[in-house]
C-alpha cells in the first residue's frame, strides 16, 4: 500500500509503512549546477557583487567598469570587516553559510505559488473550465498559450507514483499527450505522451530531465495516486512516455524544454539512484 505523508513537510513516499527514496532526492545527487549557484550566494556576502564577473577577473576577459565595481564593492566589506570583532565577525561568517539556505527558502514562496497556479489551470483544464489566460498569474502565461496549443489531452496534475523494483516514490507535476510539433528543433510525434515538470531555475538542467524519466519509470510500472493511495491513473496497455518536458519558471521568458531521449535518461536515473544509495548517511 503506498502513502505520501507532508504533515511536517518531511516529504515521505512509503510503501508498505517503509520509506522510499524520493526522486527528486535522487536527482540531486548530480548538483553541480546547484553548487556552485550556492558558492557564489556565499561570496557575495564577502563583497563580490557578482561572482560570474569574478571568473571573467580571472579569465581577463572583464570591462575596466566591472573591475572598478568589484573592487569598490570588495573594498567596502574589506574596510567594514577590518572594524569586526570575533563574534560579529563569526556571524558574517554563518551569514554567508546559510546564504544560499535564506535565498532558497525565498524562492520556494515564490515557486510554491507559481506551482499551484499552474496546477489550478491544469486542473480548470480537466475540468472543461476553459478561463481566459488573464484568470491565471502572468507567469504561467507562456504555459497557458503552449498548452491550448499542442497539448491533445491532460493525462493528470499533481499524481503520486512509486515503483517497487525501484523502490522510490514520487509527485509528478503534469502528464500530457500531445499533437505532432515541433519543440526544441525536435519533431513530436502525434500522440506522444510527456512528463512535465516545473522548475524555479534559469534553465534546464539533464539532471532535471532525468528526475522526469525517474517519474516516467514509476507512472509507467504502477500508475499514478492519491496521497492517501487511491490509484487515479493508469496507461492504457502498450503506451510509454515517449518525452520529458521542463518548464523553467526563473527564465525571463519561459518556454518548454524538450528531451526525448527517454530510454537513456531512464538508466541515467537509475545509476543516479545507484550513486544515492551509497551517499554518507546523515
Amino acid at each position: 500500500m503506498y502513502k505520501y505523508q507532508d504533515e511536517k513537510r518531511q516529504h515521505l513516499h512509503t510503501l508498505d509503512g517503509k520509506p522510499l527514496y524520493g526522486t527528486s532526492s535522487v536527482a540531486d545527487v548530480l548538483a553541480k549546477p546547484l553548487t556552485w549557484w550556492a558558492s557564489g550566494l556565499a561570496v557575495k556576502i564577502f563583497g563580490c557583487p557578482d561572482p560570474k564577473v569574478l571568473t571573467k577577473i580571472k579569465n581577463k576577459l572583464a570591462s575596466e567598469k566591472e573591475k572598478e565595481g568589484f573592487a569598490s564593492s570588495a573594498n567596502v566589506m574589506l574596510q567594514k570587516i577590518k572594524l569586526m570583532g570575533i563574534e560579529e565577525y563569526m556571524k558574517l561568517i554563518d551569514s554567508a553559510y546559510r546564504n544560499h539556505q535564506t535565498t532558497l527558502s525565498d524562492k520556494a514562496d515564490e515557486g510554491t505559488e507559481l506551482h499551484a497556479e499552474c496546477e489550478r489551470f491544469i486542473k480548470d483544464e480537466i475540468a472543461g473550465e476553459k478561463r481566459l489566460a488573464e484568470a491565471y498569474h502572468p507567469r504561467i502565461l507562456p504555459l497557458i498559450e503552449w498548452s491550448r496549443k499542442y497539448v491533445k489531452k491532460h493525462l493528470w496534475s499533481e499524481i503520486n507514483c512509486y515503483s517497487r523494483i525501484m523502490w522510490t516514490g514520487g509527485i509528478s507535476d503534469w502528464g500530457v499527450e500531445l499533437h505532432s510539433c515541433e519543440l526544441g528543433g525536435l519533431q513530436i510525434e502525434e500522440g506522444t505522451i510527456a512528463v512535465v515538470d516545473f522548475k524555479s531555475s534559469k534553465e534546464a538542467y539533464l539532471s532535471q530531465f532525468w528526475q522526469g524519466c525517474g517519474y516516467a519509470i514509476q507512472i509507467e510500472e504502477n500508475g499514478g495516486y492519491t496521497a492517501n493511495g487511491e490509484k487515479v491513473f493508469a496507461f492504457e496497455e502498450g503506451k510509454k512516455v515517449g518525452a520529458i518536458i521542463i518548464i523553467p519558471f526563473g527564465m525571463e521568458n519561459p518556454y518548454p524544454q524538450v528531451f526525448t531521449e527517454v530510454g537513456d535518461g531512464k538508466q541515467a536515473f537509475k545509476c543516479e539512484l545507484f550513486l544515492h544509495k551509497r551517499l554518507p548517511k546523515n
